[in-house]
């Protein structure tokens, strides 16, 4: 039975990241006020119900890719070597769901892309109850790393200086005309940041 729960929720969690992935490649084809619910739908061949079991809008749709990247990054961290230093281990974690995913690339056209959806009126709602909740995950990894109660400030402030590195990151280098590979400039940015949080060790 168990396992029985597990291959559905495998299903239900491989279903939304369809639905989110579906949504962003339509919003930078074609201009995310270009983009209707239905049109998400007729592509990945669900109802209009199932995609409300999900999300309540496109916004959150795209938003969500943030989360589930900051949940794999949460996971892999608890994997990380005990010795490693924090904010090393922040940034290896954090970058190895964009790594995996091939969104390391420098194309005009995902930059423009990615700009014309990060600038449509309504998505930075989104964005924003997209990363409290990104934060909490993230800080709760980092709470069990480094062994002190959830309630504690200081995860909270290290998950918040590490999100915000790397949305502002992704930003600047949407919104750049000279960026290069965007890997390269997330390491850049949380090296420069990181010298005083890598003395928090595990």
């Amino acid at each position: 039975m168990e396992g029985t729960r597990s291959l559905r929720d495998e299903k239900k969690a491989a279903l939304r990241d369809e639905l989110s992935v579906t949504t962003v490649l339509l919003a930078r084809e074609r201009g995310l006020d270009n983009v209707r619910v239905e049109d998400i739908v007729r592509e990945v061949g669900v109802s209009r119900r199932t995609f409300g079991n999900y999300f309540s809008s496109k916004e959150d749709a795209i938003a969500d890719r943030h989360v589930q990247r900051v949940r794999t990054a949460a996971a892999d961290l608890a994997q990380r070597p005990d010795g490693e230093p924090l904010w090393s281990a922040v940034t290896a974690a954090l970058l190895a769901p964009y790594r995996a995913h091939g969104a390391t690339g420098s194309s005009a056209g995902d930059q423009s892309g990615l700009m014309a959806v990060l600038a449509t009126p309504g998505m930075q709602s989104a964005v924003d109850r997209g990363a409290r909740t990104a934060n909490t995950v993230l800080a709760h990894a980092i709470a069990a790393r480094l062994g002190v109660d959830r309630d504690d400030p200081l995860p909270g402030a290290v998950a918040a200086a590490a999100l915000s590195t790397l949305l502002s990151t992704l930003e600047s280098w949407a919104a750049s005309s000279q960026a290069g590979p965007l890997e390269s400039m997330l390491v850049a940015a949380f090296q420069r940041l990181g010298g005083g949080f890598d003395r928090l060790h595990a």
